[in-house]
């Protein structure tokens, strides 16, 4: 008799259902872990957008979960155990958890031992709230990406383009490292505003995106520009942003690519950059690559990106959400049963920002071990 699991199947371009799908158990040398509570990510719309290709019909990369079943033989792991998951192979860039495999969307999900060995599952302290473990990796990576620019140089001004998670988990990293003038940027006012209600930025920092952006920055910075720009939008936006950027960071600041472009045609603002290159030559914590480059105009800036993270900057991410959880569970807006996904994709894809009880969705965290609908917004003063 074959054992099946709930999950959310791809069933068509940008939609997902709930269905029951084979359970596949483990061999030597394999784990069966039972996800908890997994996120959707940026990088989740992307691929349901249809600027991203997509190798599997169960998406997801953030969350964390419990091994249910381990393989024959000697292992490491153990059942009981929760774990953590860093998807990118850095051997590998095309091989990545819930993009070219089967990922968290679901109730049962097979490590294989390839994905073992290369260090995908990462131990997870039992203390760590479970709404806080889809934080993990991307807040990795935000660490990552603020190592890089700290390279380049160590800003006392910046502006983070998009208000999503990582967007704001940038803001949170910055502040605690003492970066003074922060300004966040979105096209949405409604995700403004509920950053402003979390406590994220003061409001005269929260503006909407405009034509007459760059000026407005300047003119906030003496004509000066920001030392660093990091640019947290979809794929679709960052070539746009980008050109935007260039113009709101001062001369030998920084600008950080968290996401990559739906082009591969050269920017004529950066004659000979290659901006899938910049990111792809930052893997997986691996990478410390920092470009010098002069715009169309001559001015001198520096552009990195990255994909990714290590278990190094996991575990500094670890060791900040125990320390202070409250602090950065401030990104979530929500917690969703699993049956309710749907219906929040559905939003998260919309043209304009959906409300759900006054609170815009921002980081969704996916409640996988539930069968109702509920959709709830999400307290960080509850931890």
């Amino acid at each position: 008799m074959v054992s099946m699991h709930p999950a959310l199947v791809l069933s068509s371009p940008g939609l997902m259902r709930p269905e029951r799908v084979p359970t596949k158990h483990p061999q030597a040398g394999e784990i069966l872990v039972a996800p908890l509570r997994a996120s959707i990510c940026g990088s989740d719309l992307d691929l349901l957008r249809g600027s991203r290709p997509i190798g599997t019909r169960i998406l997801g990369h953030e969350g964390i979960a419990e091994i249910v079943e381990v393989g024959p033989g000697p292992t490491p792991f153990a059942v009981g155990q929760r774990v953590t998951f860093l998807p990118n192979n850095p051997t590998n860039v095309e091989d990545i958890l819930g993009v070219s495999t089967e990922g968290l969307f679901q109730r049962a999900l097979l490590i294989s031992q390839p994905a073992l060995e290369r260090g995908m599952v990462i131990p997870c302290d039992p203390a760590l709230p479970l709404v806080c473990g889809p934080l993990l990796e991307p807040f990795a990576t935000v660490l990552y990406g603020q190592h890089l620019v700290e390279q380049a140089y160590q800003p006392k001004s910046m502006v983070v383009v998009g208000a999503g998670a990582i967007g704001l988990l940038n803001i949170l990293a910055a502040q605690a490292h003492g970066c003074s003038q922060i300004f966040l940027v979105d096209t949405s006012r409604a995700r403004l505003d509920w950053a402003v209600r979390r406590g994220i930025v003061d409001p005269s920092s929260a503006l909407l995106n405009s034509p007459q952006l760059a000026e407005t920055l300047l003119e906030h910075t003496n004509g000066r520009g920001v030392d660093v720009v990091y640019i947290c939008t979809p794929r679709t936006a960052t070539r746009s942003v980008l050109e935007q950027a260039l113009y709101m960071v001062r001369e030998e600041g920084c600008i950080n690519l968290t996401a990559g472009t739906d082009s591969r045609e050269p920017l004529a603002a950066l004659p000979g950059v290659d901006l899938n290159q910049v990111r792809h030559a930052n893997v997986c914590g691996l990478g410390q690559q920092v470009t010098h480059c002069v715009t169309r105009e001559g001015k001198p800036v520096f552009l990195t990106g990255h994909s990714g993270a290590s278990t190094s900057y996991l575990q500094e991410a670890m060791g900040l959400l125990l320390t202070n959880p409250t602090t950065y569970a401030k990104v979530i807006s929500h917690v969703v049963s699993y049956r309710a996904v749907p219906r929040v994709v559905e939003a998260l894809l919309a043209s304009e920002a959906h409300r759900q009880s006054e609170a815009p969705y921002v980081k969704v965290i996916i409640d996988l071990t539930t069968e109702d609908l509920a959709i709830e917004e999400f307290d960080p003063h509850r931890l």
